[in-house]
């Protein structure tokens, strides 16, 4: 099982546990948050490499996090990959990290032109190898992380705890403070 195989498995497992706290949703509206997370990373990008533009808020984003929130959103647009068919390597370069994000939100804005195609699945692999091939990306932890947070924030504690265990997420660098937690007394 090869990377994006191992998270696909691993945004669905968590989609089915946490269904009853967090909704999923379709892959049309999947597709579009994933678009909305790729703009998210440019943005976390450009604060980075242009800290002295003048901007509205001072969000601190981290791209890499917002990488992996959009290769969530795309995983979560196919509830099924037809992996056997996909055979490739990464072919994907992304030495030019800007350059790499402007085809991201390019390759997923061109993936609602074929979304009803039998070729769906196997489109979205362009931006998810974009994503898994990009500078210092370690995609299934990050992945792991985004999900465990996610946990965290809409789900008891107790079953959090449960589902970051089951699921084998990490559990460091959660504000993991049971007395705050926002859902512990339900």
């Amino acid at each position: 099982m090869n990377e994006l195989q191992e998270c696909h498995r691993l945004v669905w497992a968590f989609r089915k546990e946490i269904e009853p706290y967090w909704a999923t949703p379709d892959p049309l509206n999947s597709l579009r948050y994933a678009f909305c997370e790729a703009a998210e990373s440019m943005d976390a990008w450009l604060r980075a490499e242009r800290p002295n533009d003048s901007r509205n808020n001072e969000r601190q984003n981290d791209v890499l996090d917002e990488l992996a929130d959009c290769a969530i959103m795309l995983l979560t647009a196919v509830p099924e990959f037809k992996f056997e068919c996909l055979v490739v390597d990464n072919p994907l370069d992304n030495s030019l990290s800007a350059f790499a994000l402007d085809n991201l939100i390019m390759d997923i804005g061109a993936l609602f032109f074929g979304f009803d195609s039998v070729c769906f699945s196997a489109n979205v692999m362009i931006p998810l190898f974009r994503i898994a091939s990009y500078p210092e990306m370690e995609l299934k932890q990050r992945i792991q992380g985004r999900l465990a947070r996610i946990a965290f924030k809409h789900m008891p504690l107790f079953k959090s705890a449960e589902l970051i265990e089951k699921l084998q997420l990490p559990a460091n660098n959660l504000p993991y403070d049971s007395v705050n937690h926002p859902l512990v007394n339900e």
